[in-house]
């Protein structure tokens, strides 16, 4: 890869996943801050059921992950060196690999 290319690479790629990454951090240390309400709550009403439109944003929330999880992978393959795995498409290795902690052990 010449040094333009990698530049390139970096300005396209590089740069805006990192952006990206942050906006992910921040959204974590919110739905931290977030869960912890949500333990006072439960904590301070006993078996009351979560409103409907909380469990649908939660889902949203979950639908979005997975999203995130699969576009990332398709990512990493991407821009790894060709391989007989097709453009796109995630690697046996990534395909397998376990989903994070915002998924029910």
């Amino acid at each position: 890869m010449t040094q333009k290319s990698a530049a390139n690479l970096e300005l396209a790629i590089g740069l805006p996943l990192g952006v990206v990454a942050d906006k992910l951090v921040r959204i974590e240390t919110e739905l931290r801050a977030l869960n912890m309400k949500a333990l006072n709550f439960a904590n301070d009403r006993d078996n009351e059921r979560v409103p409907g439109l909380i469990e649908a944003r939660i889902e949203t929330i979950y639908k979005a992950l997975d999203s995130i999880e699969s576009l990332a992978s398709d990512i990493a393959a991407d821009i790894q060196p060709r391989s007989s795995a097709a453009p796109g498409s995630a690697s046996k290795e990534q395909a397998e690999r376990p989903l994070r902690a915002y998924q029910d052990d």
